[in-house]
């Protein structure tokens, strides 16, 4: 390939010509419908995907409210013990173990629906876990002491870890490709609108001195999933998991649910469906079954990889030192209600950096923003550092507490959005699931290992770090910026076929965005001429 255009062209899968026709036909129609058009068209495709992805909101809320009790003063004062200067506070392995706890249930969850979702699909399993998530918040509303709340916690990781993966592999799945980047990220903002919602309700109680202080915002959890179970009674199934399996009038029936009313005659339908056949093909020719071994087979060992590795960036970005921010600034200085008020803020800016970055998501692509993310981001971890290296006061203090929120921001607009739409496009349509909950697995390993180590960093009975934390962060920041520059390709504008075709041929990650890809077999016959004989 050494013309100024490359090209790349798929192998026969041996469909019929007609059928073939048929979904070069869908294909065109998808890769050349304009944003606007999709969303007045699919708007409840849209709904239905943004609604389920509201349970990260239950995992981002957890996440931030257990990390945040740490610096809680009822919490200190019913799970804490008195430090060498006499103050309480939870020893660094507890605050290990909790936090740590809840990504081993995270794993088993991630297991779970590996085969489940698969299996079953991705609404039996959705509710199923609803059911089970009920069920789980018992254990931290009434725990009496660190190892019930830390049994609590990790029987909630379970459910998490099946929401994690579910959530992404739906989203990628539900609507047309206009849509997709927008629809996945949004799985960004649910888990980030948890961290929001949490550090407003345990602001909201510092001032609850009894055991309410921290019991209220768990019960606060049990808001979500009735009304989220019977959403997902009427949402419709995967169409994409439907057509795996054969049940093509299913399909077609759930790409109805998918559109606005009236919008799919039955020949688009057909050839919608002919389109998720033949790339279900194009993966079985490499592959003739959708088992999790696959994922390390072929060209899907390359994709497993990138997955893998771009979802762990985001535990080396430097970005988990802000699940410490309440701890963190007060280590440096600021006062409890001070470094609360500014964990809110930081929280907040997950939310607004994510809507923002759909404004040029389909414009600069998922490549470029992953880079230069990580580029800000290691300019920020370097200031942090540099600061974390003069004696602390308020100065100082708000300093850290500044960059702290930048980096939230930097992460929102760029590594924490693109992150779910990358994982969500680059795996083969037959073992989408698989490798996602395999990258979210790695993902899940990175968060053990940072939450062993940042609570040590900036935890004053321990190392005692503080903001100098940030120098180590740097250096795998930087490890994450080489891997992406070399490894990482552009999906933007692709369609699951076309990114099949571009594996399978081993364009190099630097020429997914230019090579020119002839998806479909020459001897594709156009559903027009058959409707003329």
């Amino acid at each position: 390939m050494s013309s100024e255009q490359d090209h790349v062209h798929n192998e026969a899968t041996g469909m019929d010509p007609y059928l073939v026709g048929q979904a070069q036909e869908a294909a065109a129609r998808e890769l050349s419908l304009p944003f606007k058009t999709a969303v007045r068209n699919y708007y409840p495709g849209m709904f239905w995907s943004c609604m389920l992805s509201l349970a990260l909101v239950m995992e981002g809320y957890d996440v931030g409210m257990i990390n945040s009790f740490f610096g809680h003063t009822a919490f200190k004062e019913k799970f804490g013990v008195l430090n060498k200067d006499g103050v309480k506070e939870v020893p660094a392995n507890w605050q290990s173990a909790l936090g740590n706890v809840s990504n081993v249930g995270v794993v088993i969850g991630l297991l779970i629906n590996g085969y489940c979702q698969h299996r079953f699909g991705s609404k039996k399993v959705y509710l199923g876990t609803m059911v089970v998530m009920v069920g789980a918040v018992f254990l931290p509303v009434f725990a009496t002491g660190l190892p019930m709340l830390t049994a609590g916690v990790f029987i909630c990781g379970i459910p998490w870890g099946v929401f994690q993966t579910l959530t992404t592999a739906y989203a990628a799945e539900i609507c047309p490709l206009p849509l997709r980047a927008h629809l996945t990220s949004f799985v960004n903002i649910c888990w980030a609108m948890g961290l929001f919602i949490s550090s407003g309700v345990v602001r909201a109680t510092l001032q609850i001195n009894s055991v309410w202080g921290w019991r209220l915002p768990y019960v606060l959890q049990w808001i979500w999933p009735v009304p989220l179970f019977i959403c997902c009674l009427f949402a419709p199934e995967s169409p994409w998991y439907l057509t795996r399996e054969g049940k093509t009038e299913e399909a077609k029936r759930a790409l109805r649910k998918t559109a606005r009313n009236g919008y799919y005659t039955e020949d688009e339908l057909d050839a919608q469906v002919a389109l998720m056949q033949h790339t279900h093909a194009l993966e079985r020719q490499e592959n003739a079954n959708s088992s999790i071994m696959n994922c390390f087979r072929g060209t899907n060992l390359r994709r497993t990889e990138i997955c893998c590795v771009v979802w762990l960036i985001q535990q080396s970005c430097g970005q988990p030192l802000t699940s410490y921010a309440t701890e963190f600034l007060q280590e440096v200085g600021m006062s409890t209600d001070q470094a609360f008020d500014l964990n809110i803020s930081s929280n907040g800016m997950l939310v607004f950096g994510t809507i923002l970055t759909w404004v040029f998501m389909e414009k600069v692509g998922r490549r470029p923003i992953y880079l230069w993310g990580q580029v800000i981001m290691a300019f920020v971890l370097l200031a942090m550092g540099i600061l974390g290296c003069f004696r602390s006061h308020n100065s100082t203090s708000y300093g850290v507490g500044a960059l702290l929120v930048l980096i939230n921001f930097t992460f929102a607009c760029t590594l924490g959005p693109s992150c779910y739409t990358i994982v969500g496009e680059l795996p083969a349509s037959e073992v989408r699931g698989p490798t996602v909950v395999l990258a979210r697995g790695v993902y899940v390993i990175g968060g053990i290992i940072t939450g062993q180590l940042t609570p040590r960093m900036v935890t004053a009975g321990e190392w005692n770090w503080g903001a100098k934390g940030a120098f180590l962060y740097l250096g795998t920041n930087l490890l994450g910026l080489v891997y992406c520059y070399f490894r990482l390709p552009e999906t933007k504008g692709r369609s699951f076929g076309q990114l099949d075709v571009l594996f399978h041929n081993h364009v190099p990650a630097r020429k997914f965005a230019s090579t020119v890809v002839e998806q479909f077999e020459e001897e594709a016959q156009d559903p027009k001429e058959k409707a003329d004989e």
